[in-house]
């Protein structure tokens, strides 16, 4: 959609003219095309739809999409001759074709953004150009210790618990992960993970997150203290779902392949099911870091859940990934991330940083369309992602899945005008597993112990079905 229909020529004083050598002017029409007070000779490509201004009481044309007040888009084809046919006509008291403003990069002062290679990548300035996010969504991250008192998250918290030891502070505590035996705060991961979904913008301080006006609901889950029982992952999911999370982020996993737990399953499920009075959660989770297949009796192999392998900086496979018929959609690892106390790191990443792209993104999406379910949101990340130009076109690709996240695939959707196209899932039973940070980066701490459960949890897959339609 980003490829001009028609090009228009800014002059003065007369407004926009056809220019001549693109289309000719369609029969005479009473008036003239309303005047563009714009830079003279500037030429503005067309979008594929033209732009009504009606009278108050005039009935908009069917199909038309409601732009607030008095103003409405109708999609069109020929968006500059239809320009011409609206003028004039009762009602109308302005038209123009929906023309692609210039604009300029998102200016932050926040001091580590020049160097999140991945918002760039992903074209991020384009999102932020329509919306930083809302704080009335609110994004779960489920991780270890964070810290709710970093500068560029403080703001952003709402409904802070820890649910390992059952209380409101999720803060990191001194001397955990630490290898070396010290009592300083050593465990950075949670922050960092909450930091890639929600820092705060233009604030001069770390970095800028993917929905930068988000709310964070930050939950610790993993500590080094106490060995984590499936009861604290339930309360987790829990207070996720009871304080209204759009998207629940998981940048965890099992220590190994483990089943899961037929009460812990039930639970992620009434999250993502349940949240936001019925909307329920995106529920995502980070593919994991071992480089192995993923099995169908897994966590991130539940119906409900985005799983997300990662990419390095070029778009290539992280060597570290997990891979299977499981993984949904690949994201960059996102290196440059938040520390606690106030402080940014440059070594974050694996898979644990890939998802919290993927679950900030979706609360962007969440934000400028606040009626998107779960299942509507892992429908709009799936259904927009990209080919990798690096292997042979596919349905379904082991490592790539149905695609990289595409940040202007979701654009295009939500503020485009562009319907969600299909997309069938892999294999009925299949998909990956957990994991933490890249095991190939020098990070303060990796896996926490997790308790192997016992038993069998047999999930179903995602039945085959059309994005959009009653099943996925």
């Amino acid at each position: 959609m980003r490829s001009p229909a028609w090009l228009l020529v800014v002059t003065p004083l007369l407004g926009f003219r056809l220019d001549p050598s693109v289309l000719p002017r369609p029969a005479p029409l009473q008036g003239e095309l309303p005047s563009w007070e714009l830079v003279p000779g500037v030429v503005l490509a067309v979008g594929p739809a033209v732009v009504l201004d009606l009278d108050p009481g005039t009935r908009p044309p069917p199909g038309a999409e409601h732009l607030g007040g008095r103003y409405w888009r109708i999609r069109s084809e020929r968006p500059v001759e239809d320009a011409w046919k609206w003028l004039g006509q009762p009602g109308v008291r302005d038209v123009m074709p929906d023309v692609q403003l210039p604009r300029r990069r998102a200016a932050f002062d926040d001091p580590a953004y020049g160097n999140q290679w991945y918002l760039e990548g992903l074209g991020m300035e384009e999102l932020y150009a329509v919306s930083l996010g809302s704080p009335e969504v609110r994004v779960a991250v489920i991780d270890s210790g964070i810290d709710i008192r970093h500068p560029d998250l403080v703001d952003a918290v709402v409904a802070p618990y820890d649910a390992a030891f059952d209380d409101d502070d999720p803060s990191p505590d001194p001397g955990e992960y630490c290898l070396d035996g010290s009592d300083d705060i050593c465990d950075v991961h949670g922050t960092a993970t909450a930091g890639v979904v929600a820092a705060r913008a233009n604030n001069q301080n770390g970095i800028v997150g993917m929905c930068p006006a988000c709310s964070l609901i930050p939950i610790r889950l993993l500590s080094d203290q106490a060995g984590v029982v499936m009861s604290a992952d339930i309360r987790a999911s829990g207070h996720a779902s009871a304080n209204n999370a759009a998207v629940i982020n998981n940048s965890w996993g099992f220590t190994t392949s483990t089943p899961v737990p037929d009460m812990l399953g039930r639970a992620i499920q009434e999250a993502a099911s349940s949240s936001r009075d019925g909307l329920g959660a995106l529920v995502v989770f980070a593919a994991g870091n071992e480089d192995r297949e993923v099995e169908a009796h897994e966590m991130q192999a539940m119906e409900e859940v985005l799983c997300i392998s990662a990419t390095d900086i070029y778009g290539y496979p992280a060597a570290y990934t997990n891979q299977g018929d499981a993984i949904d959609i690949a994201a960059p690892s996102a290196s440059v991330a938040l520390g606690p106390e106030n402080t940014v790191i440059e070594d974050f990443g694996g898979t644990s940083g890939a998802a919290p792209v993927a679950a900030g993104l979706a609360g962007w999406a969440a934000s400028v369309d606040p009626t998107l379910s779960g299942e509507e949101l892992w429908e709009l990340l799936v259904s927009t992602a990209t080919p990798s130009p690096y292997v042979p076109e596919t349905e379904h690709h082991p490592i790539y899945g149905y695609g990289n996240l595409s940040a202007l695939g979701v654009l295009d959707a939500l503020h485009g005008g562009d319907e969600i196209v299909a997309v069938n899932d892999p294999k009925e039973g299949e998909v990956p597993a957990g994991c933490a940070c890249d095991s190939s980066a020098p990070t303060r701490w990796t896996w926490a112990p997790l308790m192997g459960f016992i038993g069998v949890f047999g999930w179903r897959r995602r039945s085959p079905g059309r994005v959009g339609g009653e099943g996925r």
